[in-house]
């Protein structure tokens, strides 16, 4: 009988990290989509990235409107925020990495699959913003298991302004 209610238990135990891990994973899947729709859409439309910072991680464009927004990561508190004359608003709680590279549009002679840094004049030169960032929640109350959702795009600015 005791050999059973341990067996018991321990599927029990296992169902419930099981599906909180499952919740977890669903939040945090549905709060990335929405973050990356958000930024997606805007820097698809901007017509100029105007500042970009690797520590802390942050990137400033002009909007179709002539609006400056910015991108920035908190690792105080594991906050992503796009900020704007309209307000701050919380695009991703639980986030613990977020990373901006920025590339121009042509590709290399080498290869068309790879893009070149933009590194001389980059105001002008970016067309492409590579970006990483990852989300993780504690499943309560065993803390050592983590539920983690990893994303990463390549934008391509449409509408950049070109001197």
């Amino acid at each position: 009988m005791l050999v059973v209610l341990a067996a018991l238990a321990g599927f029990y135990v296992f169902g419930v990290r099981s599906t909180q891990a499952m919740g977890h994973y669903s939040i945090l899947d549905e709060a990335n989509r929405e973050a990356m729709d958000t930024l997606t859409r805007e820097v698809r439309q901007a017509k100029l990235v105007t500042a970009f910072s690797t520590n802390p991680a942050s990137i400033s464009v002009l909007n179709g409107d002539d609006q400056t927004v910015t991108y920035t990561f908190n690792t105080d508190n594991q906050t992503f925020t796009r900020s704007s004359a309209d307000g701050v608003k919380i695009l991703l709680d639980h986030c613990n990495l977020l990373q901006f590279s920025l590339f121009q549009r042509n590709p290399s002679n080498a290869s068309f699959g790879v893009f070149p840094a933009a590194t001389a004049n980059w105001q002008k030169t970016v067309k492409v913003i590579q970006l990483t960032w990852k989300t993780t929640m504690t499943n309560n109350p065993f803390p050592i298991i983590n539920s983690e959702n990893v994303q990463t795009a390549r934008i391509v600015i449409r509408k950049q302004q070109n001197d």
